[in-house]
């Protein structure tokens, strides 16, 4: 379940930000290079600025590392979904990491392809789309799937760093081509985090963490290797207006990476008035042999403020 609201929020935050900086005068540039991946996999150093970039190429935008990992032909679809005749998918693989103070998104929304010049559709069928919300020193991976002619020669992906400007760069589609990128773990806890039994107060509302374990759907079963959990919570509106929570508000991440969040018949949703409460379940997706587990609540969107409460 991808969080697109808050995508969009973010896109207008950041956009805000490139705005007042660009009318600073501010000479950094908004993209760099900042290295390579090679065929065994190690990161060669090698900064520049080019018009385009390709699989390997490891980019700086503005505190979000940016890496192109793969590109292929995309077969992962079902007989009803199957593209065009003479028509076929592709993909682009990517890896992004958030290195600055604030919160950082990035979105298959930010993205258009061009085969031979003419504008290509994006196919959304796909369950690994590019498409978070990251905190401080969190990272994500994830594919964008788009439907081109099976004889185009070439295959150019742009992407815009900000809907205030016409500020693009170009990912050329490489065929199959594999960068050798391994993500790395970041196996580092938060400096303060709170367990199952805590309750933790912002302005706004008293949360307290009741508990937590391994969730069940009759209807879905997790990919091999992972499993659900869930985190069930207690939430009081301690303030004088009404506030509005759900899963929406939080974010999973194992051993470094953003993971998926899953619907719940019992989840946390709902508009809460002043002096009452509301309990429920927020659920995600995530490996089995994650060593740390972590779940964020942002307390203020503006700010990147977060709670982080740990399942293990």
């Amino acid at each position: 379940m991808k969080k697109i609201s808050k995508l969009l929020a973010l896109v207008l935050v950041l956009g805000l930000f490139m705005m007042l900086a660009m009318g600073s005068g501010s000479s950094e540039p908004s993209v760099s290079k900042v290295g390579s991946v090679g065929e065994d996999g190690e990161t060669n150093q090698d900064t520049e600025l080019q018009d385009a970039y390709y699989v390997g190429d490891i980019l700086s935008i503005k505190g979000l590392k940016l890496v192109y990992t793969a590109s292929g032909e995309y077969k992962d679809y079902s007989q009803y979904s199957a593209p065009k005749s003479g028509n076929k998918y592709i993909f682009l693989d990517f890896y992004a990491e958030n290195s600055s103070d604030s919160d950082r998104g990035i979105s298959y929304f930010d993205f258009e392809c061009y085969a031979d010049g003419y504008s290509a559709d994006q196919y959304y069928g796909n369950d690994d789309t590019l498409s978070c919300s990251l905190s401080n020193g969190r990272y994500a991976t994830g594919k964008l799937v788009f439907e081109v002619p099976k004889d185009a020669e070439d295959i150019e992906v742009e992407y815009s760093l900000s809907w205030l400007s016409d500020e693009k760069i170009n990912f050329i589609y490489e065929g199959e081509k594999e960068s050798g990128f391994v993500a790395e773990p970041i196996k580092t806890r938060a400096e303060e985090a709170f367990a199952k039994g805590d309750i933790v107060e912002t302005k706004d509302l008293r949360i307290s963490y009741l508990d937590a374990g391994n969730y069940k759907r009759d209807y879905s079963k997790p990919a091999a290797g992972n499993e659900y959990i869930y985190l069930e919570f207690e939430v009081e509106n301690i303030d004088d207006s009404d506030h509005y929570v759900s899963t929406m508000d939080f974010d999973c991440y194992a051993d470094g990476k953003e993971c998926d969040a899953i619907y719940a018949e019992d989840e946390l949703s709902a508009t809460i008035s002043a002096g009452r409460k509301a309990k429920g379940k927020v659920c995600f997706e995530v490996p089995k042999d994650a060593e740390i587990v972590e779940v964020e609540y942002e307390t203020n969107m503006w700010t990147s403020n977060h709670i982080v409460f740990t399942y293990r």
